[in-house]
């Protein structure tokens, strides 16, 4: 009998144990997360970040893996964008010759900007013109991870998975 109660404390003590562990682990991971959403919220807010595709995901078509042909968009402190980005999908009109690709550099206009803190998620639109209109929506996690949706004027849409991330001239 007095076996089986030294057994018994020592389970529930463990189990008090365990359970204080793994509370104050979760903790951590929020306070880590919060952290993050906070340095990429900095990010946006100060129009200075370069979006990095990796994956596109053209109109009515499957999804291409874009590590040997990535593209960017970079956005500057002075409110200009610099796109270059791989196109797939349907062209309507277009210059004979082009790239190809959506190549673009403007000033940003109609921004729009909004935070949900709750679900630590963050949106932020634009357009542009250049040679073609463009229409700019991303959707970021609290992690940095980012959807790019593209309209064109002259092109189907397409969208692009990547991650955002501070200049390299910033970095230094």
């Amino acid at each position: 009998m007095k076996h089986s109660k030294t057994i018994l404390l020592t389970f529930v003590f463990l189990f008090a144990t365990v359970t204080s562990v793994l509370a104050q682990d979760k903790k951590t991971r929020e306070e880590k997360r919060q952290e993050k959403f906070e340095e990429t919220v900095q990010l946006i807010e100060n129009l200075n970040f370069i979006f990095e595709a990796d994956r596109a995901f053209p109109q009515g078509g499957a999804s291409i893996d874009l590590t040997t042909n990535y593209g960017f968009l970079k956005i500057k402190k002075d409110s200009t964008a610099v796109g270059d980005l791989p196109f797939f999908g349907r062209a309507f009109s277009v210059d004979y010759g082009g790239s190809g690709g959506i190549e673009f550099s403007g000033k940003m206009e109609e921004l729009e900007y909004s935070a949900n803190k709750e679900r630590k998620r963050i949106s932020f639109s634009f357009k542009v013109k250049d040679d073609d209109y463009f229409q700019i929506s991303f959707d970021f996690s609290y992690n940095g991870d980012a959807s790019l949706n593209v309209i064109s004027q002259n092109r189907s849409s397409i969208r692009y998975n990547g991650d955002i991330s501070l200049p390299e001239e910033e970095k230094q």
